[in-house]
């Protein structure tokens, strides 16, 4: 497989030209992926602040787990590389033994570290990357990124997933202005933390269908074909790479971070993490919170993407047989009481205190009114649904394709494999609730309004997607 070649002054320049301007500019300002682009890091830093006109320490953020690369301990080799070219004020996250949270309280400590620097380096995982997002939006600084692994791609993006009352809230913060990814440092990264990267961007076969899908029910203001292309164009080279990935192979590791580049630029310029980010990624944020509230561990966010995204494909074509069969003249839009107490029933369970359920209803009640509004619009979408029948097909995968390319892949394929496992009350729980935490229309939305999205269907979909994997369907 060869090397990818990454032209970001290429991409910006067909993003520009796109969707008659209706794109939001591309702020990720230089990218460098390849055999030792690590050792770029002095220039790239001395040329931010040089343009910046900016004096004063540069604060290098990462968290306490060891990270080794070619160039030893990464910590200790960005420090050293960094040490060229300015006074170096190390801000280290959590401890070796507990994961990070990018929630308010580290939020607030890692501001305080940065505060007088001129620019921060964030050297790790993507919820170190989304915290130094954060906090360079919250203090006006340059920021570079020392990608460690292929795990998500939320590097390249202008958000951060941030804990709001225990809820997994993307927020905008900012984009990077340089984002390094050195291939030797991805081959010597754990292989399921590449796996993770590969995994996620399977969102990219389901997801732009839920957003397609809002845009044409009015549940979003604009559906942009060119953002979703920036990463599906690459399907068939994913597909190529992914056998590579858990081999560590520098080509395939190199084509999945410039694929995951785009997966992320495309989010940041549609100004909504919709061509990436649908019901998948949303049972993903509901494990990752009932892991939290129960103070247990949770797998890698993409690992978690990838099995979540067997069964949103699974579920689009239960809603697609439905629709073809007249089903948006039978929606069924739910009372405000009757939706609230659905929402406060489904998170008081991990938060007591009711903060997580109030946090969730804010966010869906703002849903459920443009639902509400929507249904004097859906018979006129019911006559045209054949048009939009065929572009929905163009964009899914089915789950079959999901598996075998996740399995391709070394990735797991059921919740039970995820490490910890997941346990089918949580899973059953997730998948019943992921569309009533965020004002985000998805096929679980629509597939509760059309009645096919009770505690039975939920049932039958768990066993029908065990029964996918395990080739007996």
């Amino acid at each position: 497989m060869s090397r990818d070649t990454f032209d970001l002054a290429a991409v910006k320049r067909r993003l520009a030209e796109a969707d008659g301007g209706r794109l939001q500019p591309a702020g990720l300002g230089a990218v460098r992926i390849g055999h030792d682009a690590l050792a770029s890091l002095p220039d790239v830093v001395r040329g931010l602040l040089v343009d910046r006109g900016s004096a004063g320490p540069v604060a290098l953020l990462s968290d306490a787990r060891p990270k080794l690369s070619a160039r030893g301990e990464l910590r200790y080799a960005v420090e050293e590389l960094l040490s060229r070219c300015c006074t170096v004020a190390g801000v280290v996250v959590g401890d070796e033994a507990s994961p990070v949270h990018a929630d308010e309280r580290t939020l607030d400590e890692v501001s305080e570290g940065c505060r007088g620097a001129a620019c921060i380096v964030a050297a790790g995982s993507g919820t170190i990357a989304d915290i130094g997002k954060a906090v360079a939006a919250r203090l006006g600084t340059a920021y570079v990124i020392v990608q460690t692994a292929n795990s998500v791609n939320g590097f390249a993006d202008d958000r951060s997933v941030l804990l709001v009352s225990g809820v997994k809230r993307t927020t905008q913060t900012t984009w990077a202005d340089a984002l390094l990814i050195d291939t030797d440092v991805l081959v010597g990264a754990p292989t399921r933390m590449n796996i993770s990267g590969f995994a996620d961007l399977i969102a990219t076969f389901t997801a732009p269908a839920d957003w397609y899908l809002a845009n044409v029910l009015e549940m979003d203001h604009f559906y942009s074909p060119t953002a979703v292309a920036l990463a599906r164009d690459r399907g068939a080279g994913l597909l190529e790479a992914a056998p590579r990935v858990p081999e560590a192979d520098p080509a395939a590791l190199e084509y999945v971070a410039a694929t995951l580049v785009l997966s992320g630029l495309s989010m940041g310029v549609a100004g909504t993490t919709a061509p990436g980010s649908g019901m998948e990624h949303t049972v993903g944020h509901l494990i990752d919170m009932a892991a939290m509230s129960a103070g247990r561990d949770n797998d890698l966010h993409g690992i978690q993407v990838g099995v979540a995204s067997i069964c949103s494909a699974a579920l689009w074509q239960h809603v697609l047989a439905a629709l073809a069969d007249g089903g948006l003249r039978r929606v069924r839009v739910a009372a405000a009481d009757e939706a609230r107490a659905r929402v406060i029933d489904a998170f008081t369970g991990l938060d007591p205190s009711g903060a997580m359920a109030r946090e969730c209803w804010s966010d869906y009640e703002r849903k459920l009114a443009r639902w509400t509004t929507a249904q004097g619009h859906l018979d006129a979408v019911a006559d045209e649904w054949a048009d939009h029948d065929r572009v929905l097909r163009g964009l899914l995968a089915t789950p079959r394709d999901l598996v075998a390319a996740l399995g391709s892949a070394g990735a797991p394929l059921r919740f039970s494999e995820l490490e910890p496992a997941v346990d089918r009350d949580t899973v059953r729980w997730a998948l019943a609730s992921c569309h009533l935490m965020r004002d985000r229309f998805s096929v679980a939305d629509l597939a509760w309004s059309l009645g096919l999205w009770d505690d039975r269907h939920v049932d039958d979909l768990i066993a029908e997607t065990e029964a996918i994997v395990s080739g007996a369907a």
